[in-house]
């Protein structure tokens, strides 16, 4: 009788942990979780696990009635069945630290923006005197911007990049302008923007890569120029592929990564584009 006394407890001593908590049934975004006695409060996460006990997925616990719990998916792809372990909080460090955890209440961040542009403008010459087409000249040069910056979040994983600031235009090229087409060809110009970006944000992490589009009204607010007309500097809008990520050092402040490819409204004399690099810092309001 000792002798399986001893056994019974040599075995379960060694016998791996059964998690008791398991999924009971997923819709979409939403889990049923039976506890089956363990211990959970709202705001807890779990990791659901395999059969061979790897993590697929993660969810949170909003809701707890008795045995029996609801939670959301934050990310991973459970199935019904899986067993759930509780995540300790070494591990969600980094997860409650993230801006863009959808139960942060922080979903607006203000900051700056520096950039650094390559900027490129074909425009075709024509001849002072007579008016006839001379030649087409490629000028190209580099700018700097400086801008304010407003992230906001529309819905989860979508945000609103909105940044105004001051945007330079700087190309240069070729000795065929100006009245005696013997001038050297430029188009020096300081626009004032106001940008409006759509980024999709695709992980939540510390480094969070996302992917948007946007357009950018440009006022002129200095111009000089051999290549172009003065008159024809005004007003204009550009259309911006951009991409980039957010460094995240807090759960109030990020590092914004972008880059941008920039594209001017294109006339049959000229046409021009720019790429521009940007990091920043931004913070919660």
């Amino acid at each position: 009788m000792i002798r399986n006394l001893f056994f019974v407890f040599v075995i379960g001593l060694f016998t791996p942990v059964v998690f008791a908590a398991q999924i009971a049934k997923i819709k979409g975004k939403s889990v049923l979780i039976d506890l089956a006695g363990t211990a959970a409060k709202p705001g807890d996460a779990f990791y659901a696990l395999s059969s061979d006990g790897g993590r697929k997925a993660l969810i949170r616990i909003s809701k707890i009635k008795g045995d029996k719990a609801i939670g959301k998916i934050i990310k991973g792809r459970p199935a019904q069945g899986m067993a759930l372990e509780l995540r300790t909080k070494s591990a969600s460090v980094a997860y409650k630290n993230n801006p863009y955890n959808a139960e942060n209440k922080n979903r607006a961040y203000w900051g700056g923006l520096f950039g650094y542009s390559r900027d490129s403008m074909n425009v075709d010459i024509n001849n002072s005197l007579s008016g006839q087409f001379l030649q087409t000249v490629n000028m190209t040069g580099s700018g700097f911007s400086g801008k304010a910056l407003l992230d906001y979040e529309l819905v989860p994983q979508v945000w609103f990049r909105g940044s105004s600031g001051l945007e330079m235009f700087n190309v240069s090229g070729g000795s065929v302008c100006g009245e005696s087409n013997a001038q050297s060809c430029d188009a020096k110009i300081i626009y004032m923007t106001f940008d409006f970006l759509g980024r999709y944000v695709f992980k939540q992490g510390r480094l969070s890569p996302w992917l948007g589009a946007g357009v950018s009204l440009l006022f002129p607010a200095t111009k000089s120029t051999t290549a172009l007309s003065e008159a024809s500097v005004t007003t204009t809008s550009v259309f911006n592929i951009a991409g980039g990520a957010d460094i995240v050092m807090s759960q109030k402040m990020y590092i914004p990564l972008q880059i941008e490819y920039s594209i001017f409204p294109k006339s049959d004399e000229v046409s021009a584009s720019a790429i521009t690099f940007r990091v920043g810092a931004a913070f919660a309001f």
